[in-house]
């Protein structure tokens, strides 16, 4: 995949397409893996133009929508996925781990000190 296309897949998961990420979360019934997979893949082919200097408007929508309001939809207590008793305690704990590793993997593309690699790496326990 090209960081073009990457681009082209992280905004495609912002839309309400079947298959895409916020798609799968409303409404909710269940996680999918490979749309899982897919968003990470998608953000590491793209990890050479968020590094850039200045990024597409598309770009840091996408990656923003994706991280806020999956997070409020699923993981906040009043949100429609919780605040419903929708999901189950192995599901929350896998969209946590996701969003611990996508939001970690962007602040470090966003930073200009760590490699590219770095971003895809085990964060850490101090997000654990």
């Amino acid at each position: 995949m090209t960081p073009e296309q990457a681009i082209q897949r992280l905004v495609f998961h912002t839309m309400p397409e079947p298959g895409g990420f916020l798609d799968m979360l409303r409404p909710y019934h269940g996680l999918k893996q490979d749309v899982l997979v897919d968003v990470m893949d998608a953000l590491k082919a793209s990890a050479s133009i968020i590094r850039a200097a200045t990024l597409p408007r598309e770009l840091v929508s996408a990656l923003w929508c994706i991280s806020y309001l999956g997070k409020m939809w699923s993981l906040a207590p009043d949100g429609m996925i919780r605040g419903n008793n929708l999901i189950n305690d192995a599901d929350l704990a896998m969209l946590e781990k996701f969003f611990k590793r996508f939001d970690w993997a962007v602040r470090v593309l966003l930073g200009d000190g760590d490699s590219i690699d770095s971003a895809f790496t085990d964060p850490g326990p101090a997000s654990k």
